[in-house]
């Protein structure tokens, strides 16, 4: 029955993934959460149990926009939805109740403002609806990305009008966000379906580089597709598009603060192929009708995995291959870092708002304007320069709602209006002289249509008489009543808004306005979590769509997508290096056995610190050849690990020994403690996810540290451990004990971390460091550290073929007179010679 209903109305022979167990679900009268993403077709989930219901069904849509342009997609197969939102007026929002009441509608879209109005729940009530859909359902929960205090009263509605057949529906949900909404919906066992975040045709890439514009333009010539650059700022939209144009490209860029008409025609020039290349902050991309987006580039990072994987998931909808950069740097972080702070505001942040809207508007303690108070220019320049800008007076008037003192009220003028500015005779005359042939035809069907209205008064434009009579598009129509408003012969209003504050209680004092803390806090350090995933993503060394399955809760176990740059193997920082950075970091922190800041850290490594306590340590100048950016990036590395957290701006080494006193292990011993240790964690966060606890509850930190230096290999020995219990072993003993006996196993087959065993192999046969270095096609420095490490592990071997008797004496001689500076060395020496060279006799005079 259900795959009848998909073909007959929807033209479709099978599901999606996922599509059919979420109707049966539904129809089963289950309460229902679908976390599918745009594109993955969770829309037909209610859909299709809409049409075959006895009555109707009423769908929870946040945008006016997108839930028009639903309405009109069922329409044009089955007319049988409209919607009721402040674009109606009261004679067309009673016309649809109408034709509810007539059986003429089986979907109403109702937007979640129009739920406290009690005359319209009474309405809808008496007329009995089958289902309750919520469409983009994260709007209900603090912790989704997109807040909506309205949705909160979607409870007490579905009470109100006695109906418990409630499905929510949204395209990014993290296992809180989703937790966050069955408890706000007050869903009783609840079916949870996760789909379809894979993008089997999307490959992803994260490059850490200085300059972004040049490596923009490479990627942009290279692909010659349909592209989205996503950028943090409108001011960084307007510039890098400026420097694009600069280079021929065909580029435009696109923000809110252009006006409602320029953003529709830089859209449509967009989707009509006109504009090649889009510039945008995350304002661009909702309801975009546009399938062949090859490329998106985020030239900043987002501050949360969500607006990460929405706005690349605009790439490859035509099922090509796409590809998605992202680009990290430093100074992104810091600035998604500044924009928590200016978006979550303090208790004085709210106060002084509260206080400077009241007193601005002259309302006393104890009293409350019945009138609704106007946002003005002097208002927003009193807010300005209390240093209050818009994203922070919008955080504050979402707490001041939550907390019942004052709200806004948007006014949508949805419909675009005109009125001559001549006469009747003027506009004739000028008809009749002018050249412009679709502008003279515009003006035409404009007299004829509106006849004198438009001469004495304004009048609402029709657009759907218009497209039909000169066959043209909406967006070009337009751009035709601009021209004629810029002329002077009409007076053209675009749709518009505004918005006022109205009181919801008498005026307090500031300093008893009832606030929580606790929960502003807590937001503050949600949206820095969720920039912190934004970074491990950033620097995992896992497969990247793995990583984002796992941020949604999809399970796909062992997951590789085999396209993005880690599973290729062609991440832009070389691996070798980086493990050779990060080894000598965690020995400087073991040794030192303090916190250091970053510029301290480098100042070790490169030999920039020119003190006695610095020189004594092991690893000082043991990085020289390396910059503070490569340094940067195996920090954030570690940190992505969790083997380095950073407090009060200070680095701090997450210790694994039992006892911080013991002196340093061989390189090679705490290398395998790393490696097991980050095994172990993943089969944790796997544990986590099945049994629906935190990881720590499975098992804590300290106790992990303690597996890994004990390496159990039986269950007897796995429970003698200090603090493991046999709960604990029933979740994860087994699978522990059969990672731990793997790893053992690795260690003892091969000796030599795996990047180092060609260079080992080449060494053995006689080749010298050049040669292996052109065999292999890596520098001589990233040999020569291999070389460093091989030493250590095997002291006897024949290392007289890597650099001649000569050379070796000339840097033996060198460093007797200048000592080991690799810097002063190579400044001393025979232009040939190499600091890999360098570091290979530094490394041979050890033995």
């Amino acid at each position: 029955m259900l795959r009848k209903t998909l073909k007959q109305h929807f033209g479709f022979e099978n599901f999606r993934p996922g599509q059919e167990e979420i109707i049966k679900a539904i129809i089963d009268k289950k309460n229902v959460l679908a976390i599918m993403p745009t594109g993955a077709g969770k829309s037909l989930c209610y859909q299709l149990p809409s049409i075959i219901s006895e009555t109707y069904s009423i769908v929870i849509s946040p945008l006016i926009s997108l839930m028009q342009d639903q309405v009109n997609s069922i329409n044009q197969i089955n007319n049988s939805a409209a919607f009721i939102n402040s674009s109606l007026d009261y004679r067309e929002t009673k016309k649809v109740l109408l034709d509810l009441t007539n059986n003429k509608i089986k979907i109403l879209f109702v937007a979640p403002e129009r739920l406290g109005n009690l005359n319209f729940t009474e309405s809808l009530k008496d007329l009995k609806p089958e289902y309750l859909f919520v469409d983009e359902a994260h709007c209900i929960s603090e912790w989704g990305h997109s807040f909506r205090p309205s949705y909160r009263n979607i409870k007490e509605f579905a009470e109100q009008i006695g109906i418990k057949n409630i499905s929510a529906f949204t395209a990014t949900a993290t296992p809180d966000v989703q937790k966050d909404i069955i408890n706000q919906l007050g869903f009783e066992n609840p079916k949870t379906f996760v789909y379809g975040f894979e993008r089997k045709n999307i490959s992803l890439f994260v490059e850490k580089i200085k300059n972004k514009i040049d490596r923009t333009i490479e990627i942009l010539r290279e692909h010659n597709t349909a592209s989205i650059i996503y950028v943090s700022t409108r001011k960084n939209a307007e510039k890098l598009t400026e420097q694009l144009k600069a280079e021929n490209i065909n580029v435009e860029f696109y923000h809110a603060g252009l006006t409602n008409e320029l953003r529709t025609i830089i859209q449509n020039d967009f989707i009509d192929n006109n504009t090649k290349v889009i510039v945008a902050t995350n304002a661009f991309g909702m309801g975009i009708d546009k399938s062949d987006i090859g490329l998106v580039i985020h030239f900043n990072i987002p501050g949360s995995i969500e607006n990460l994987y929405q706005e690349f998931g605009r790439a490859g909808r035509d099922g090509k291959e796409a590809k998605c950069y992202l680009f990290y740097s430093e100074k992104d972080k810091h600035l998604q870092e500044f924009l928590i702070k200016v978006t979550h505001p303090t208790r004085e942040q709210v106060k002084e708002v509260y206080n400077s809207i009241l007193d601005y508007h002259r309302v006393t303690v104890n009293t409350k304007s019945e009138v609704a108070l106007n946002i003005d220019e002097k208002l927003i320049s009193l807010l300005n320069n209390k240093k209050i800008n818009q994203n922070l007076f919008n955080s504050v008037m979402t707490v001041l709602e939550k907390t019942n003192y004052l709200k806004l009220n948007k006014i949508n003028i949805y419909h675009s209006n005109f009125k001559y500015l001549i006469t009747k005779e003027k506009l004739k005359g000028y008809v009749v002289k002018l050249k412009n042939k679709k502008l003279k035809e515009l003006l035409l069907e404009l007299i004829q249509y509106y006849g004198n209205l438009p001469f004495t008064e304004f009048t609402k434009i029709n657009f759907n008489y218009l497209y039909n009579t000169l066959g043209q598009k909406k967006y070009e129509i337009e751009k035709d009543l601009l021209n004629l408003n810029d002329l002077g012969i009409i007076e053209y209003l675009p749709p518009s808004s505004s918005t006022q504050i109205v009181m919801m209680r008498e005026r307090v004092k500031a300093e008893e306005l009832f606030l929580n803390d606790e929960a502003l806090n807590s937001k503050i350090n949600h949206s820095k979590n969720k920039l912190d995933s934004v970074l491990d993503y950033s620097f995992t060394e896992e497969c990247r769509f793995n990583f984002i399955l796992n941020y949604f809760g999809e399970d796909v176990k062992a997951y590789k997508c085999g396209k993005c740059d880690n599973c290729l193997g062609i991440a832009n920082i070389d691996n070798t290096a980086d493990e050779y950075i990060q080894e000598k970091i965690i020995r400087t922190f073991k040794e030192i056995k303090r916190g250091l800041n970053l510029k301290q850290l480098f100042g070790i490594l490169s030999g920039k610190t020119k003190t006695r306590a610095a020189n004594s340590i092991s690893t000082y100048q043991s990085c020289t050849h390396f910059n503070y950016a490569q340094i940067e990036n195996s920090v954030m590395k570690l940190k992505s690990k969790r083997m380095l957290k950073e407090v009060g701006g200070e680095l701090l080494f997450n210790s694994l020994e039992k006892d911080k006193s013991v002196e340093v292990k061989r390189d090679t011993d705490y290398e395998d403690n790393l490696q097991l240790y980050n095994k172990l964690r993943e089969e944790r966060t796997l544990a986590a996810k099945k049994f629906s606890q935190n990881p720590e509850i499975i098992c804590a930190d300290k106790i992990l540290k303690k597996i890994v230096n004990e390496k159990p290999v039986t269950p007897n020995s796995f429970l003698t451990i200090n603090g493991v219990t046999q709960r604990m072993f029933n979740k994860i003993g087994n699978d522990f004990i059969e990672i731990i006996k793997e790893h053992l196993h690795a260690t003892d087959v091969k000796k030599l971390p795996s990047h180092i065993f060609n260079t080992y192999n080449l060494l053995k046969k006689g080749y010298s460091l050049d040669d292996i270095s052109r065999l292999l096609k890596l520098s001589d420095s990233i040999i020569s550290i291999h070389i460093d490490s091989i030493v250590n592990f095997y002291p006897q071997e024949d290392y007289s073929k890597l650099v001649s008797k000569d050379e070796i004496k000339q840097i033996k001689d060198a460093i007797n007179i200048y000592g080991d500076n690799a810097k002063i060395l190579k400044s001393n020496l025979n232009t040939k010679i190499s600091y890999g060279k360098i570091r290979v006799v530094k490394a041979l005079m050890k033995l």
